[in-house]
């Protein structure tokens, strides 16, 4: 006969079954609820122990965060800062903003779930085998590795594809209210170009601290007040990195307000204009703008050379494509016939191009593709053009799209500098709004969230 604690085991682990096949969250949330209510009671000769297996800490929507999930976090976040030479901050501020995080995560995942992002086994598998590749071991000494430091490998498995859920769904989210104009990157290049070739680079730490919408000049000057004591907490030799973790309302908090390397062009016109005369370990003043009041750290800085040379090629090619008609065989027959006769000098290569090439876009101009990167080709032609000389004919070969031949013209090396120039203002443009625009989206998907906080751990 089963002991006491047995059966209560075995109807934790058949709720826990239910829980994962429930799709409705009533259910799913009753069901949590009852689990959470079990104890264990294991029998002893004089008394009974009563453990309880976990408990809900906050209400989300129609879902719930656990004190499980909580302490987990907890303990990767600690690792992942011990790692990167992070001084820990006090404890009650570190909880502040690991909990602040489950929640924007629980309230991105429902809203990917209501919008139908799904991620498939194969592409969490390719996201995985990138960690283990990006760290120079095999998948499976991955799993050793984080078996022994005491983790389970299907938690983190499924952390990951909860990370890649809600990047897709933010990306979504986010891009499509990004807006890049002609003038916008007009006014960025202009500011490129008044740089001169010789660039700086700026390692920066963000701390920002949001002013509510209905907020009133009271409030407001409470936040102003609050930003000028964390400058002067700093300035008294507070690490910048803690305050930021312990009073930063941004996305970033966690990592210290990590922005990495960014030259003038890929910051914010209000952070551009504040950091020019930092000098390394200096902060800005408070900076007002309509999400809130920033504070920027200057880490360090350094020059870079702007200057982009590119190596370009000038191919013309022949295409016949394969149809229910045109065999492979006949095909590639016909197309070794024209090489034949274009290498005896009998036919030209341009006119031949017009009569039989059938790529639309180039068989009118002799299938000339202009110039461009060979890197552009890679796709098409494979490896079967690499080796060609200007003036050369590559073999008859089999590419993407039909059969090739395939004639180099010519290479050259140009300075595009102009040219990347307004890619990477177009770019910078489109990553600075990016990041604007889902700060205040994460601000209103969170306002609008119904959140019972059901723990004092905030």
């Amino acid at each position: 006969m089963k002991t006491v604690s047995e059966i209560i085991n075995d109807f934790r682990i058949v709720i826990l079954d239910r829980i994962k096949s429930y799709g409705n969250k009533f259910m799913r949330t009753t069901l949590i609820q009852v689990l959470l209510f079990v104890c264990i009671v294991t029998p002893t000769p004089s008394f009974a122990v009563i453990q309880w297996l976990d408990k809900v800490i906050v209400l989300v929507e129609g879902d719930v965060i656990l004190d499980s999930e909580f302490k987990r976090r907890m303990a990767t976040i600690k690792k992942q800062l011990t790692a990167s030479g992070t001084e820990l901050p006090p404890e009650k501020d570190l909880e502040k903003q690991v909990l602040e995080r489950l929640i924007l995560d629980q309230i991105q995942l429902q809203l990917a779930s209501r919008a139908g992002v799904r991620i498939a086994d194969a592409e969490l598998n390719a996201a995985l085998n990138r960690i283990a590749e990006s760290n120079n071991i095999t998948l499976s000494t991955m799993k050793d590795q984080i078996e022994a430091d005491g983790l389970i490998f299907t938690l983190f498995r499924d952390d990951i594809r909860k990370e890649l859920t809600i990047s897709r769904f933010r990306q979504s989210a986010v891009s499509r209210n990004v807006f890049v104009s002609e003038q916008e990157v007009n006014d960025v290049l202009n500011i490129m170009n008044e740089q001169g070739a010789s660039r700086v680079n700026y390692h920066l730490r963000h701390l920002m601290l949001t002013i509510p919408e209905t907020a009133g000049p009271d409030d407001i000057d409470h936040v102003k007040a609050k930003a000028s004591s964390i400058i002067q907490r700093y300035k008294s030799g507070e690490s910048f990195s803690n305050l930021v973790i312990a009073e930063s309302d941004s996305s970033d908090a966690l990592n210290g307000g990590d922005m990495g390397w960014k030259t003038i062009e890929q910051l914010p016109t209000l952070f551009a204009s504040a950091i020019n005369s930092l000098e390394k370990g200096q902060v800005t003043e408070p900076l007002r703008s309509a999400n809130g009041i920033h504070i920027l750290m200057l880490e360090e800085k350094k020059g870079d050379e702007t200057k982009q040379m590119v190596d370009e090629v000038n191919y013309r090619h022949i295409l016949i494509k394969v149809t229910q008609v045109t065999t492979d065989n006949k095909a590639e027959a016909q197309l070794l016939s024209i090489r034949k006769e274009i290498i005896a000098g009998n036919e030209d290569f341009a006119e031949q191009a017009k009569v039989y090439s059938e790529d639309l876009a180039t068989a009118s101009i002799g299938g000339d593709l202009g110039w461009a990167p060979p890197e552009v080709f890679q796709n098409i032609y494979l490896d079967k053009v690499d080796s060609l000389k200007s003036g050369e004919l590559s073999e008859v070969f089999k590419g993407a799209g039909g059969w090739y031949l395939v004639e180099q013209l010519a290479t050259r090396t140009t300075d595009q500098t102009k040219e990347m120039k307004k890619m990477r203002a177009r770019r910078l443009l489109q990553n600075r709004k990016y990041e604007e625009e889902q700060e205040t989206w994460l601000r209103e998907i969170r306002e609008q969230a119904y959140v019972k906080m059901l723990d004092d751990k905030t």
